[in-house]
C-alpha cells in the first residue's frame, strides 16, 4: 500500500537535542557509591557491621546490663557482686559457667537458664560436702554409717543407684532408688534422700536419664535450673557466665572492640608501610633501589608470623619498657599483650600490600598524564602523591576491606593456641578458646562468639565483595 507524503506533517527540527545530556553527570566515586547501594548483599553487611558495632560500642554499659549489688555495672575484668534472695552474697565459684538466660526467650524454652548435666547419686543426695577435718574422716569407708547419721539421710550415697525421680499423684517428688548392696527398690519422697548440703533441691532439676554401665558407675542425665539452684531467679546473665564467674555478655562485646581495635591498628600499620613502600618502589621499578626493596620483603616474607610472635613474646619484658618509654603513663600487663599482638601481626603483613601497590605503580607510571605532568616540572614526591596514588585508591580500599577478617581470624587462631590476650582480657579469639574448653557443659559459650565472629567476617567480606565490583571501571 503506498503511502502519499501529503499525509505526513514535520512538527519540529531542533538538532541541538540530539546533543544535550538526558541525566545528570557524576563522578567515579558517586557513580560507585550508587552501584555500591544497589547491591542487597553488600548493604546486608554494611548494615550488620554497623549494628554489631553499636552493641560493642553500648552493650557493656547498656540498660539490659545486669548491676552490682551497689548498683555498678558489671565489669568485662572483675567478677559480679550480687546477692541472693535473702541478701547474702553468692561466692563466685556458685555463679560460675551459669548458662545464657534472657526474658521473654525462656518461656520458649532456650535461653532459659537451664543446662543438661551429667552427675552422680552422690553428687544428687550428699551434695558439695564442707572440706573441713570431720568430713574427712566421714568419708572414709569404715565411717559411712557415722556419715549418714551426719547428713541425715536414710542411705549411704556411695551404696544407691537412683532409678528414677518423679511426682507422685498428690504432687509430692518421689525418689525411685535401688541398693546396690541387696538389690532392693526403694521409693520414698526425695526430700526425705537429700542432705541439707546438696544444690539440687526439688524443683531445681528434671532426672531425664539414669544409667550404670558394665564396671558399676551411674550416670545421672539432668536438666539443671541453675538459677533454681543458685538462688538467683531474679537475675539475668544473657549470656552467662565463665570459670570467673565474669558476665559473657559484658565480655562478648568487649571482645568484639578488642578484636575491632586489633584488626584496625594491624591494618594501618601494614597499609601506611606498604603503601610507601611499595609506592617508592614502583616508581624506581627496573632498578637497583627496587631490586633492594623487592630483596627485603622476599626474606621478610619468608619468617612465619607465629616465629616473630614467640620471639615477642620471649622478650616481652623489653618490649614492655620500651612502649613505656615512648607512651605516657603506666602500661599494664594487658595493654603490654594487645601492642605485643598488633606488632607480631604487622611485621610482615605489609608486605602483600606493597606488592599489589608496586604492581600499579609499575602500570600507571608510564602513562600520558604522568608523563605530561613531569614534562612541566612536577618532581618525584608530587608525582606520587598527587597523580599515581589516587589511582590506585580503589584496589588500595578493596584490599583494606578483604585484610580485616583475615586479620580478625588470625588474633582468634593466636588466642586459640594460647599465645592472644591474656586472661581476663577479652577478644573474639579469646572467648571462643575458653568456649571450647566448657563445651562439653556449655555449649552457648562457645557458639555464641563463634557465631558473632562469623557474622562480623562474613558482613565484612560481603561488604568487600560490594566494593570491589563497584569501583570495577568495567562493571560500570
Amino acid at each position: 500500500m503506498a503511502l502519499s507524503k501529503d499525509k505526513f506533517k514535520l512538527l519540529e527540527a531542533d538538532l541541538t537535542k540530539a546533543d544535550q545530556m538526558s541525566t545528570e553527570s557524576t563522578t567515579f566515586w558517586r557513580d560507585a557509591f550508587r552501584r555500591l547501594r544497589k547491591n542487597k548483599a553488600a548493604m546486608v553487611g554494611f548494615y550488620a557491621i554497623v549494628i554489631l558495632i553499636i552493641l560493642a560500642i553500648f552493650g557493656p554499659i547498656s540498660p539490659v546490663n545486669q548491676k552490682n549489688a551497689d548498683g555498678t555495672v558489671f565489669r568485662y575484668k572483675s567478677s559480679p557482686v550480687i546477692l541472693d534472695d535473702n541478701g547474702v552474697e553468692i561466692p563466685k565459684k556458685d555463679i560460675a559457667y551459669v548458662p545464657p538466660r534472657m526474658p521473654g526467650l525462656e518461656k520458649l524454652g532456650f535461653f532459659d537458664g537451664h543446662a543438661t548435666i551429667d552427675r552422680s547419686s552422690f553428687d544428687l543426695v550428699a551434695g558439695q560436702l564442707p572440706n573441713t577435718d570431720e568430713f574427712k574422716e566421714l568419708k572414709k569407708p569404715m565411717n559411712r554409717q557415722k556419715l549418714v547419721e551426719k547428713l541425715g539421710i536414710p542411705y549411704h550415697p556411695f551404696e544407691i543407684n537412683i532409678i528414677k525421680i518423679a511426682e507422685n499423684d498428690e504432687g509430692v517428688l518421689m525418689a525411685k532408688i535401688k541398693v546396690v548392696k541387696t538389690g532392693e527398690e526403694v521409693e520414698l519422697p526425695y526430700v526425705d534422700l537429700v542432705s541439707e548440703y546438696s544444690q539440687f533441691k526439688p524443683g531445681t532439676f528434671k532426672l531425664l536419664k539414669s544409667e550404670v554401665d558394665d564396671y558399676g558407675v551411674e550416670v545421672l542425665t539432668i536438666d539443671a535450673d541453675f538459677y533454681g539452684i543458685q538462688n538467683i531467679k531474679d537475675r539475668y546473665f544473657w549470656f552467662g557466665t565463665d570459670k570467673l564467674a565474669l558476665d559473657n555478655w559484658t565480655r562478648v562485646w568487649i571482645g568484639v572492640r578488642v578484636s575491632l581495635t586489633i584488626a584496625l591498628a594491624s591494618l594501618l600499620i601494614d597499609f601506611t608501610v606498604g603503601i610507601t613502600y611499595g609506592t617508592i618502589a614502583g616508581f624506581y621499578g627496573g632498578t637497583k633501589v627496587d631490586t633492594i626493596m623487592m630483596r627485603i620483603t622476599e626474606i621478610l616474607g619468608s619468617i612465619p608470623v607465629l616465629v616473630l610472635m614467640i620471639i615477642f613474646l620471649s622478650i616481652k619484658d623489653r618490649i614492655g619498657g620500651f612502649v613505656e618509654s615512648l607512651l605516657p603513663g603506666k602500661q599494664g600487663a594487658e595493654q603490654i599483650s594487645l601492642i605485643i599482638l598488633i606488632l607480631a601481626m604487622s611485621l610482615n603483613g605489609w608486605i602483600g600490600v606493597a606488592r599489589v601497590v608496586r604492581s600499579q605503580i609499575l602500570k600507571l607510571r608510564e602513562r600520558e598524564f604522568v608523563l605530561a605532568s613531569r614534562t612541566l616540572g612536577a618532581n618525584k614526591l608530587r608525582l606520587m602523591v598527587k597523580h599515581l596514588f589516587p589511582n590506585i585508591i580503589g584496589q588500595i580500599l578493596v584490599m583494606a576491606t578483604f585484610s580485616i577478617p583475615g586479620a580478625i581470624f588470625y588474633e582468634a587462631f593466636l588466642s586459640f593456641i594460647g599465645m592472644g590476650l591474656p586472661i581476663p582480657m577479652s577478644s573474639l579469639g579469646v572467648l571462643v578458646n575458653e568456649g571450647y574448653e566448657a563445651f562439653q557443659s556449655i555449649p552457648s559459650m562457645l557458639l555464641i562468639p563463634a557465631t558473632i565472629m562469623s557474622i562480623l567476617m562474613l558482613s565484612i567480606n560481603l561488604l568487600a565483595n560490594g566494593l570491589r565490583d563497584a569501583l570495577d571501571p568495567r562493571m560500570r
